[in-house]
Parts: C-alpha cells; sequence; structure tokens
C-alpha cells in the first residue's frame, strides 16, 4: 500500500522530534546538570577516580579515595564531572562500651563509661576515646601491664604503629596530673607511666592515681 505524502511528512516529523529527544536526553547542554551514583573501579594519581565508565575529578573533601567506595558522581550543563564524595554504606559505627578487664573500671572520676569508635576527619581514619577508667593496685603495681582491655580491638581498629597521647589523672595518689597512653598496633590500650614506689621523692616519685580520663584522646589508624 502506498502511503499518502500527508503520512510520510507525520512520520518523518515524529522520527526527527524522537531523535532530538534522544539526543536532548543525553545531551547536558539540553537537559542541565545531573548526578548519580557510582561505584568507584579505578582511582588515579591525579585526583581522579573512575567510576561507571567515567573518569571524574575528585572533589576535595573527598579524601582517601577507594575502589568500590559508593560516590556521587556529578556533571555541570558543560559536560564536566565530579566525584562529589563517598556516601555511606550503613555501617557507620556509633559509641561502643569496651570491656575492662581486671583491675580496670569504668566511670572513674565519674566522666563516663569507657567508649571508643572509628571516625573520618579530612578522610583519615580515627579512633576516639571517651569516658574514665578507675584503676586498682596489686602491690603497689598496675594490672595487666597497663593494658585496659580484657580482649584486643579488631584489626580495623587498630593503628598501624603505637599513637603516644597525654592523659589527665587524679591528683590523689600521684604526683603526677596526667600519664602517657598508647593506642597501640596490638590492639591493646595501655596506661603508660605508674610506679611502685612507696617513697614519694623527686627519683622516685608514687605515681598511682585513682582514675584516668581518656575523653579527649584520638589518633589516626593509617600510617
Amino acid at each position: 500500500m502506498t502511503m499518502s505524502p500527508q503520512a510520510s511528512k507525520r512520520d518523518l516529523a515524529y522520527a526527527l522530534a524522537q531523535r532530538a529527544k534522544r539526543a536532548g536526553e543525553t545531551s547536558p547542554t539540553v537537559r542541565g546538570a545531573d548526578w548519580h551514583l557510582a561505584t568507584v573501579t579505578a582511582v588515579a594519581t591525579d585526583g581522579t577516580v573512575t567510576a561507571s565508565g567515567i573518569r571524574a575529578r575528585r572533589a576535595e573533601h573527598y579524601q582517601c579515595p577507594a575502589v568500590g567506595d559508593v560516590i556521587i558522581l556529578a556533571q555541570s550543563s558543560s559536560g564536566n564531572w565530579l566525584a562529589e564524595g563517598r556516601l555511606s554504606t550503613g555501617g557507620d559505627a556509633g559509641w561502643v562500651k569496651a570491656t575492662l578487664t581486671t583491675g580496670f573500671t569504668h566511670d572513674g572520676n565519674t566522666n563516663g563509661d569507657v567508649r571508643y569508635r572509628p571516625i573520618l576527619i579530612g578522610g583519615t581514619p580515627f579512633m576516639q576515646w571517651r569516658g574514665g577508667v578507675g584503676i586498682t593496685y596489686a602491690s603497689n603495681a598496675i594490672q595487666n601491664s597497663g593494658d585496659i582491655l580484657a580482649t584486643a580491638l579488631p584489626a580495623a581498629l587498630r593503628p598501624t604503629s603505637t599513637r603516644s597521647l597525654t592523659a589527665a589523672c587524679s591528683a590523689g595518689g600521684s604526683s603526677s596530673l596526667s600519664l602517657k597512653v598508647d593506642g597501640r598496633p596490638d590492639g591493646q590500650l595501655r596506661i603508660v607511666g605508674t610506679t611502685t614506689s612507696t617513697s614519694d621523692t623527686y627519683a622516685t616519685p608514687i605515681i598511682r592515681p585513682g582514675w584516668v580520663s581518656l575523653n579527649g584522646l584520638q589518633y589516626p589508624l593509617d600510617s
């Protein structure tokens, strides 16, 4: 059957309209800016990542990118791509109450229970601590070599090397108002600097505080 000139024109107009629609849907200059979720498949050293087959420059706040990150890819109306940053995977940890070993108790000096959590600061993973640990001594010595945890922290929460910090402590029973606290790569948190001395002199000070505050202590987990 022969198509009339009018029908041919209608079909041609429809085909052209559909073609223009498809072009507009894929052209950022027509549809404007856009964004979508994507999974990183490659990380370059020039500040870009590849996700969904698209190479995009990272925003300054998107630090420590890794393959497998779920990110926001944004495209400007001029066609430029931007990796906005990593999204939560739903596994974000809140404060966890630590299980303490013999010789150590929670809520030292009413500073609260000993708790910890991993966080990201500027893209770097950190471990944060809070609360107060009460200390009891055996034969004037701190117990468990000063390691306060009943079980070592999991590998993901351990620093790559020792992190030494300063923590406030009780004035009672101690000639020092602070002690060293080490976040250790073996997964322990260790109180360092107590003594077994019974004669409080400059050479042999008595440093056996009844509590140590962990509030404000934090250290990086990466190298």
